[in-house]
């Protein structure tokens, strides 16, 4: 561990991240001086303090870069650390720095997302991180240790009044009866990065196998492979390719592709009752606990050759039983061609569920998310009156609907209606909603209720 020495009152940094904008995404850089930092609060009556700032970085992991994605939709950075490929992460040893952190307010480190959080706990082996947009500085707990305990003599004799305040309340004068002087010593952990080059990550991929990495999107034979273990900047992400940079131990970053095929090696693949004329469905699951599935993609099949048409992936979803039902086909916008509807989120006490709706693209010849329809619990889709239902729940007491239709192929709400108890428990208010003239117009009754409801 490297040591760098200061004055008595050292500068150090507060221990909070700043609530400030995101770290911009790019490649950082560790900077060689300390960091610039607040003024050390003064060692407590009976103490001397010697103050050291160490280097906040392992030496193990070798650390000279990191790089930082920024999610736009999520407010998250994921901030990795290009380690020696020999460090071993150890949380109660000296390598506690995590290879790849997330933060502000990430506390959902599994397997398939192995992201530290910071800032959150009180351990030691807990890092926190400051930040501004261009630079950021990781620390640890201060380690306070006991050099030495010097005994300072009496100088004069105590006066009676002084003997008696000692005798009986233990209150004895330094200078007649002599003190105790604890020397410490206080290491405050510091290391600051500034961002050297700024990259358009929008998110990390960690590789939990060896994964193959293409020079391009659509070669046949891989050029590379990125380690299990290791992690790469992710530049863009479709159905069917990722674009990534792998960061090197001097900051350089090297383009490539991974083929998301070749991350389904442990998937499951359940064909679908669900079919059309022309198309076939299949239902591509990773094992979950309790008997469930974890939905991955839905793989559209060419019913005639078998080859592949379009596949929908990073689907928002709970975890579900995989069965051949799963798939089902409905006509959600009323055009006349088959829509696709898979399971959502079950939405918590309600029940207000949601699914996954994919509209039919004629011209493109694919499903196309539809993220309004996918958002409304309990939707229910009526051919006979081309209209949508959303149906909602908040609780035993408040009850809400929402009805929507197709005009001139854009969705719009045509009717409300929400009913719910008084706070007093006393009264039932009802507000409905219709569409006038281009405007939703509501009106509100409220009706006290019989005693016998109460």
């Amino acid at each position: 561990m490297r040591i760098r020495y200061a004055a008595l009152l050292l500068a150090i940094l507060t221990t909070h991240a700043e609530a400030g904008p995101l770290l911009e995404p790019g490649i950082y850089q560790l900077s060689p001086e300390a960091p610039q930092a607040e003024t050390a609060a003064p060692p407590a009556a009976g103490e001397i303090q010697q103050d050291l700032l160490a280097t906040a970085i392992p030496d193990a992991a070798m650390v000279r870069y990191a790089f930082v994605s920024r999610d736009p939709g999520q407010a998250l950075n994921k901030l990795v650390f290009v380690t020696d490929a020999a460090y071993r992460y150890d949380i109660n040893g000296a390598n506690r720095l995590c290879p790849a952190y997330a933060f502000p307010d990430w506390n959902e480190r599994s397997e398939a997302q192995p992201f530290c959080r910071t800032n959150i706990g009180s351990a030691d082996s807990e890092a926190a991180l400051a930040w501004t947009e261009r630079g950021f500085t990781l620390r640890w707990a201060d380690q306070k240790t006991l050099i030495r305990t010097e005994q300072v003599p009496a100088s004069r004799k105590p006066t009676p009044d002084e003997i008696g305040a000692c005798a009986v309340g233990g209150v004895c004068a330094p200078d007649a009866y002599g003190r105790s002087v604890h020397h410490y010593q206080v290491t405050h952990y510091r290391d600051g990065f500034a961002l050297q080059a700024p990259r358009p990550y929008i998110d990390v991929f960690a590789a939990t196998v060896d994964t193959p990495v293409y020079r391009s999107a659509g070669d046949g034979m891989a050029s590379g492979t990125l380690a299990a273990g290791r992690y790469a900047g992710v530049l863009s992400r479709g159905a069917e390719w990722i674009a990534i940079e792998e960061v090197a131990a001097d900051g350089a970053a090297t383009p490539g592709w991974i083929r998301r095929d070749d991350l389904a090696a442990g998937d499951m693949r359940i064909p679908q009752q669900s079919t059309t004329d022309h198309l076939r469905f299949v239902l591509v699951v990773a094992p979950a606990d309790d008997d469930q599935a974890v939905l991955q993609a839905i793989d559209i099949l060419d019913a005639t050759t078998g080859k592949r048409r379009q596949i929908l992936r990073d689907i928002d979803a709970e975890p579900l039983s995989a069965g051949p039902d799963v798939v089902q086909l409905v006509d959600a916008n009323f055009d006349g061609l088959p829509d696709l509807s898979v399971p959502g989120y079950a939405g918590g006490a309600g029940p207000n569920a949601t699914r996954n709706l994919y509209l039919f693209d004629p011209v493109a010849q694919a499903f196309v998310f539809e993220p309004t329809l996918s958002s409304l619990p309990q939707l229910d889709i009526d051919p006979a009156t081309r209209t949508l239902t959303s149906a909602s729940r908040g609780g035993c007491c408040s009850h809400a609907t929402e009805t929507y239709r197709y005009v001139d192929g854009q969705l719009q709400q045509v009717a409300s209606w929400e009913e719910s108890l008084s706070p007093d428990g006393e009264h039932l208010q009802t507000t409905e909603g219709t569409l006038r003239n281009g405007t939703m117009k509501y009106r509100t009754r409220t009706r006290k209720l019989p005693a016998d409801w109460r």
